[in-house]
């Protein structure tokens, strides 16, 4: 009797077959990434949309009215000597939804408070592509228009500030609760940034005007209130941000420059690698220029996400002009001290 033979794949079949399939994947993995990127952007933007929304809420609910600073006093008022300073985040709390953490903030200064209650991770204010290395962090990735750059040289030395220069301002001002030495940076008696910006007195328009921006440089949403290093990695209690002033507009905004270059652009210093020759050390963080880092950035391919005053949002792409940029975050360019945009028009969205 003749015996039946069984069909089988001989062995080059076999890697045929098995190259045919991971080129499939090969091709298949970029579009996936790319879904997942796009899925990512949209979640950024939906963020960035609700914080949007909770600062213009703040402005127009608010008992005083206007926009928080960039950073804030908040204070006994039983005893003016008791307090600390809050970030933009912490003064719109309660139009998050947070009452209750702005409570723990407002009302009780017992010692050391913010160090005995670690801060809760906000789930809106981080972007979903720069998540945070340690679950449960309390990080932050988006910050708002802090206008004019004070380590911008054609400054010639000038330290006050002016509403034109762009939105949110300095406003912690009381000494009597900021520690000596470094925590006072000289600009608590400056007038010209005490008052209170309203979105309504934006002069170029509040769909021309921007207002917050994405960043991966921001460690936290709230300063931890040790008066020694103000931002520390809660894993080893070390410093994350040695700037040489506390109320520095990098650690919760975002600047511009007349004499931008390098990476004082949108995207300049993504992976903090150009600050220093010790990459990935606390010694990028020694430098003076920390201001550097006040410039949007993200881990968008090519540009970053950014709201207006409106409350719009669009794709910023890093190849912006940095006059278009400067244009862009000031509140009145006619008023501002951006060189050369007086007799410019204001950009459209296709200059950007």
């Amino acid at each position: 009797m003749r015996q039946r033979q069984t069909a089988g794949f001989t062995l080059v079949e076999l890697l045929v077959v098995i190259s045919i399939i991971g080129t499939l994947v090969a091709l298949l993995l970029p579009a996936v990434q790319s879904a997942r990127e796009s899925a990512r952007n949209n979640t950024c933007k939906n963020n960035l949309k609700q914080v949007s929304l909770a600062l213009i809420n703040m402005d127009s609910k608010s008992a005083k009215g206007g926009l928080p600073g960039y950073v804030n006093d908040v204070y006994d008022s039983n005893n003016q000597s008791l307090g600390r300073r809050a970030s933009w985040v912490v003064m719109a709390l309660p139009y998050m939804e947070q009452n209750a953490l702005y409570d723990a903030w407002s009302e009780d200064f017992s010692s050391n408070i913010l160090i005995k209650k670690p801060w809760p991770a906000i789930e809106f204010l981080v972007c979903p592509s720069d998540p945070s290395e340690i679950l449960g962090e309390p990080s932050l990735n988006y910050v708002v228009n802090a206008g004019r750059a004070f380590g911008d040289t054609s400054r010639s030395g000038d330290s006050t500030e002016s509403a034109a220069n762009g939105v949110f301002f300095d406003k912690a001002k009381k000494t009597t609760f900021l520690s000596s030495g470094s925590q006072v940076d000289g600009r608590e008696n400056h007038p010209e940034i005490t008052s209170t910006i309203s979105y309504v007195q934006v002069n170029d328009g509040t769909s021309n005007t921007l207002m917050l921006s994405e960043s991966v440089h921001p460690w936290f949403y709230a300063y931890d209130g040790n008066s020694t290093t103000e931002m520390f990695d809660p894993g080893t209690n070390g410093p994350k941000d040695t700037s040489p002033i506390k109320d520095a507009k990098h650690i919760y905004g975002f600047v511009w420059s007349n004499t931008a270059s390098g990476i004082q652009q949108i995207n300049g210093d993504n992976n903090l690698d150009k600050i220093s020759s010790a990459p990935g050390t606390m010694a990028e963080f020694a430098s003076p220029v920390n201001e550097q880092l006040g410039y949007p950035s993200s881990r968008h391919p090519g540009g970053v996400n950014v709201a207006f005053v409106d409350g719009h949002i669009i794709f910023m792409g890093d190849s912006v002009e940095p006059v278009v940029y400067g244009q862009l975050m000031t509140s009145n360019r006619k008023r501002s001290k951006l060189i050369n945009d007086r007799n410019l028009p204001q950009p459209s969205t296709g200059d950007l």
